[in-house]
């Protein structure tokens, strides 16, 4: 869509066989996605966010700029995971947009997510508050583990 001369961006709730190296290119420039990006793992990030609850991407001119996945029960819990916008489109709301999308029907649940050191303050202006019993066990070393 064009919108005065500027493309719109689009929030899509599914990926055609065709997007999915569309989908390792973002992951591959922001280095998120456990670094399954850059290691161009494209049938891992297929099978995570296949095998998700939800997921949402955003869109500019047939490109992915943006995007974030839910694991959940559906009546509990969910996990949010892989959140991501390009550096070019970060703090114009595309993140939110994609997290309302998200997390939309599903107010009932317990959400939880880890952030990176970057983004606390934007997850606390959507309301997320930092937990203070939270653990985390990952495959290797990391910088937002307490050792």
């Amino acid at each position: 869509m064009n919108c005065g001369g500027k493309q719109m961006i689009i929030y899509k709730t599914e990926i055609t066989e065709q997007d999915w190296e569309n989908l390792v290119d973002l992951y591959d420039e922001t280095d998120m996605c456990i670094g399954l990006g850059r290691k161009r793992e494209t049938e891992k990030i297929r099978s995570a966010f296949q095998n998700s609850y939800r997921y949402v991407t955003a869109w500019e001119f047939g490109k992915i700029i943006g995007a974030a996945r839910m694991i959940s029960d559906g009546e509990c819990y969910g996990w949010v995971h892989d959140v991501t916008v390009l550096e070019a489109y970060r703090k114009q709301g595309v993140g939110q947009a994609i997290m309302e999308k998200l997390l939309e029907g599903n107010e009932g649940l317990l959400i939880g997510l880890t952030s990176s050191f970057e983004a606390v303050d934007f997850y606390t202006k959507l309301g997320f508050n930092k937990h203070k019993t939270a653990m985390a066990k990952y495959p290797g070393r990391s910088d937002y583990l307490y050792y």
